[in-house]
């Protein structure tokens, strides 16, 4: 698969975890996954206190535990783990390093 196109799909997934909670109008600025963990940096130029954000997302895999859905049949939904923001683009890298330090965690 080529660079732009994984670029593309990364970014399509990040859209839908972002979309999970509410977030439709940022701009994606990175997106990186580390094991189950997705990592989105966006910016919002409108958010006058915080423009910058950094969340992490585990990715989706169907609840086994809901007794009302078959093993395996459960919708899978994309969940918020933790998230980070900022006032200023210089702030990003040091929440980006607190993003990934989490999802190697996590």
């Amino acid at each position: 698969m080529s660079t732009i196109r994984i670029a593309q799909l990364r970014e399509s997934i990040a859209r839908r975890a972002l979309a999970s909670t509410g977030v439709t109008n940022a701009r994606i600025t990175s997106v990186q996954r580390i094991g189950t963990v997705f990592v989105v940096a966006t910016e919002t130029p409108g958010d006058r206190w915080a423009p910058h954000a950094v969340e992490t997302f585990r990715i989706p895999t169907p609840d086994d535990t809901d007794r009302n859905y078959e093993l395996g049949k459960a919708p899978k939904i994309w969940c918020p783990l933790a998230g980070w923001i900022g006032a200023s683009t210089d702030e990003v890298p040091g929440l980006l390093a607190k993003a990934v330090d989490y999802a190697r965690t996590a």
